[in-house]
């Protein structure tokens, strides 16, 4: 989480005990350190279609009297390194680099271990479910039994919404009379860089200036690495707009010229 994102989740949606790495993302990754996804996340997911592989750690007995929908399950048992070499054979170089893969159990260190052993071995996209199985049942969220998957199967789907990068930079190139631009990002933040023409409303001040937006426009999303984006799309989805897009991407991957350079930048070269 950015100083950014604590602020907005305590000033706008009402958390109380929020902090954040200094360090940030790239320093935690670096560690091999365990990612989490919500039991919330994995049920939106399974309702609207969107991709994801699933494995279910327990043991096979387990797995088979109750699991989550679309589970292949590898036991990590005693051997973890044996379980997970399976798994690392049942995955293709393509799934290992951009499948969101969730791992669950009814021990949260087992899960952390299949996370950390994979990711050694080159998974990228890895995510513990935050409280495991027994998380997803006091949720009262559906189970099934013996219906374990018998093998993976992956083919990517975009989130609702999603905007890829060639798309927007295709769109920013060519940007037609009727959309407009909103960059959710922070005052600091686009003052360095930003889409030439690019309307800027930070995303904690959305709930107020929403109303400053057209709907009869077609409205883009854009932030720093897409998940302000995202949520920016739902507050809009949620006040009645139809047409709405935003990028799901990292602004490193902008193609040169997209960015423009901005205020903060000008500023310090006159000095």
């Amino acid at each position: 989480m950015s100083p950014h994102f604590a602020r907005l989740a305590k000033e706008v949606y009402g958390y109380k005990n929020v902090k954040y790495m200094v360090e940030g993302h790239m320093t935690w990754e670096a560690g091999i350190n365990p990612y989490y996804t919500e039991p919330e996340f994995l049920k939106m997911a399974i309702d609207e279609g969107l991709s994801y592989v699933l494995i279910d750690l327990r043991t096979q007995e387990k797995a088979r009297q109750a699991h989550i929908r679309g589970a292949v399950n590898y036991p990590l048992g005693r051997d973890p390194l044996t379980s997970m070499k399976k798994l690392d054979k049942a995955l293709t170089s393509d799934q290992k680099k951009s499948a969101r893969i969730i791992y669950y159990s009814d021990n949260i260190d087992e899960a952390i271990q299949a996370h950390k052993i994979m990711r050694i071995n080159g998974t990228e996209n890895g995510y513990i479910l935050n409280g495991g199985f027994e998380a997803w049942k006091s949720r009262g969220y559906p189970l099934e039994r013996n219906k374990l998957k018998t093998e993976i199967s992956y083919s990517w789907t975009p989130l609702p919404g999603a905007l890829s990068i060639p798309e927007y930079e295709k769109l920013v190139v060519n940007r037609p009379a009727d959309t407009i631009i909103v960059d959710v990002r922070s005052p600091g933040e686009y003052m360095k860089s930003m889409v030439s023409g690019a309307l800027t409303i930070p995303i904690d001040t959305l709930e107020k200036r929403w109303t400053e937006l057209p709907k009869e426009k077609k409205i883009v999303l854009q932030c720093e690495a897409g998940n302000r984006a995202l949520m920016a799309w739902r507050v809009l989805k949620d006040r009645g707009f139809k047409d709405i897009r935003w990028v799901d991407g990292h602004i490193s991957k902008f193609s040169k010229g997209i960015l423009q350079e901005g205020a903060y930048k000008n500023l310090n070269a006159k000095l």
